[in-house]
């Protein structure tokens, strides 16, 4: 944001005005950022503390709590580590092939240093943080214990579905480039689980659920989850997914369904409470076979999220399910590249560093490899090269 606003800076310009809800906290942490990177810019120093103290005596309620103040420290922190690792997307090419090259005194070259750094700077969760998929009977819902959401960033379920329901789901927000939780991050419905899935899709109003691979037919570890015909099918005691229309195009599939609520809430029946149906379109991408890394079509994959994206802007309702395999793998590499190549069309820059890092604050195992980082890049390049002047020429 800093260097969108530099852009607008002139020296015949009067000052920038700075606004928040309540012209204090946040108002106080964005011009200690500012101020301080700077001066680390002019003089290579650092001067939190003195800074703000000379910003109190303007107005008191500037960086109002301990929280904040320890966020610019992160914020400077980081862009002393990190640098600038947005670049103008004319550059994209370019820097491609400078990433390639190996230093000679480290060994790597950048795509492994900067995921490396994305490694060490990733925050991890205790058994604490992820209590909810831990207890004894959420357990069962997990494929991998190990994988198991952060209490503050999993979807709660609010569908009463039986003395035997719980509000969990092995599922966690992402943020996208503009929106926060803009996707919803989960692992292939276990046997005992469709129903629950449905309801993450019902009770957040999601209107696109994107699904990344293709697993073998009558596979036992992947049982089917939505209406393989043309027509309705139970899922748990409260949802019915009717199926409306399909359609089949290179390496994509995709399905529009009817969701179904049944009230069985006793409390809900006697209130009167009516469940709407809800509207939902799946894409199903068939170009991802199990076990690989990366897909075996990118101009597929691309045409995936212009699909999803052209469908979300007739639509809008809440976040973007996507699914894999086991909510880990692949999962990641779309929602970066989305925010992305949301980047790119909106400001014409690229930096895909940021995009991951923020893509594994509430799941660090997204992007799991670095294949599948490097394949970013890759993805994006190819947006650029065959979409971008197409759909700029669209709009």
């Amino acid at each position: 944001m800093r260097a969108v606003v530099g852009t607008y800076r002139t020296q015949q310009h009067g000052p920038i005005v700075v606004h928040c809800n309540d012209g204090g906290g946040r108002s106080g942490v964005f011009l200690s950022i500012d101020a301080n990177m700077e001066l680390m810019e002019e003089e290579d120093s650092f001067d939190v503390y003195g800074y703000l103290k000379m910003l109190k005596q303007s107005r008191r309620g500037l960086v109002e709590q301990v929280d904040q103040y320890k966020f610019v420290y992160d914020t400077l922190e980081e862009f002393v580590i990190c640098g600038v690792t947005w670049f103008p997307v004319r550059d994209l090419s370019q820097r491609l092939k400078q990433k390639s090259t190996k230093n000679l005194l480290t060994k790597m070259n950048e795509y492994q240093r900067e995921y490396q750094q994305i490694c060490k700077m990733t925050p991890r969760f205790t058994i604490g943080d992820c209590a909810g998929g831990h207890r004894t009977g959420n357990r069962e819902k997990n494929r991998d214990v190990l994988i198991v959401p952060p209490d503050n960033f999993r979807p709660y379920l609010t569908s009463f579905q039986g003395n035997s329901f719980t509000d969990y789901i092995n599922a966690v927000f992402v943020d996208g480039y503009t929106k926060p939780r803009e996707y919803i991050v989960t692992e292939w419905p276990l046997k005992h689980t469709p129903g629950d899935f449905w309801s993450l899709v019902y009770d957040y109003e999601c209107s696109a659920v994107v699904v990344l691979c293709v697993p073998p037919k009558d596979s036992q570890p992947y049982p089917p989850f939505w209406p393989e015909g043309r027509h309705s099918k139970k899922y748990g005691p409260v949802f019915t997914i009717d199926h409306i229309s399909h359609s089949h195009y290179s390496n994509i599939k995709t399905w529009l369904f009817r969701i179904n609520k049944k009230i069985v809430s006793l409390t809900e029946l006697m209130a009167g409470v009516k469940a709407p149906a809800r509207t939902v379109q799946l894409f199903q991408l068939t170009c991802w076979p199990m076990g690989h890394k990366v897909p075996t079509s990118t101009n597929s994959l691309v045409e995936l999220m212009n699909m999803v994206e052209r469908w979300r802007q007739r639509c809008e309702y809440g976040p973007v399910v996507v699914v894999s395999p086991d909510g880990r793998s692949r999962c990641g590499v779309y929602c970066a590249a989305n925010a992305c190549i949301e980047q790119v069309i909106q400001h014409g820059e690229v930096d895909i560093f940021q995009a991951v890092k923020t893509v594994r604050r509430h799941r660090p195992q997204l992007i799991e490899n670095m294949t599948e980082y490097k394949y970013c890049y890759d993805l994006v390049l190819h947006y650029v090269l065959h979409y971008l002047n197409k759909d700029s020429e669209k709009k």
